[in-house]
């Protein structure tokens, strides 16, 4: 059972070893085949029609389970992302804060990300920092920031250093970040994102989440 009262008051939970070893490899294994070399941030985003092995694991993985336990028992998937952050000599890897709903706002904001490592990360390599609480307060101004997205923040947030198969799970409002990769090894996670099937997507005009072709029904009925 998920601690739902410290996924409330926080904003996030850490969830861990979700994954075992053999499926982390597999979906290793995929990102290779698909990430550019050489580039210092890489974020392939929705592959589910391109990967048998990314698209069972999206809906049918250990972490659907748990959306149902959060947002009730009718559950869409709706976006997937491999983030790969190269070692800071390869150039700039850094995220800055940012809400998800910065990125793209889901109305109802019945939204769940659920980020898994599939390197073990620490503050060497860049991993997630947060900011705990500040999904009690609502969208906040986003900026451009190069090919990115970011917010105002005021302090420095907390830490989530993660083991290989851990997963973290947080909605679309709550501030994160990760920072440079220090070390010589590149960095790996799965990023999916789960809602409830009445939500619309704002920035695409309102449209509802279920006809955009990378979304699925993985729980209960869409009504």
């Amino acid at each position: 059972m998920l601690d739902l009262q410290r996924l409330t008051e926080d904003g996030y939970l850490l969830v861990p070893q979700l994954v075992d070893d053999k499926t982390v490899s597999a979906l290793a294994r995929e990102h290779e085949r698909f990430a550019p070399p050489g580039v210092p941030l890489s974020v392939q985003v929705q592959l589910v029609h391109r990967s048998r092995v990314i698209r069972e694991f999206a809906v049918c993985g250990p972490q659907v389970a748990l959306a149902v336990e959060v947002l009730g028992p009718d559950v869409c998937f709706t976006h997937q992302q491999f983030i790969c952050k190269g070692p800071e000599a390869a150039g700039s890897s850094d995220v800055p804060w940012h809400q998800d709903s910065g990125y793209g706002q889901l109305e109802p904001p019945t939204d769940l990300t659920v980020w898994i490592a599939l390197d073990d990360t620490d503050e060497e390599n860049g991993c997630l920092w947060v900011q705990p609480g500040s999904h009690r307060h609502g969208l906040v101004p986003h900026r451009s920031a190069g090919d990115l997205r970011g917010a105002a923040v005021e302090g420095d947030g907390r830490p989530v250093p993660m083991r290989r198969g851990d997963a973290l799970m947080f909605g679309g409002r709550l501030l994160h970040r990760s920072l440079p990769n220090r070390s010589a090894a590149p960095r790996l996670a799965l990023y999916l994102r789960y809602c409830t099937p009445d939500v619309v997507m704002v920035n695409q005009g309102d449209l509802p989440v279920l006809e955009d072709g990378f979304s699925w029904m993985v729980a209960g009925e869409a009504r």
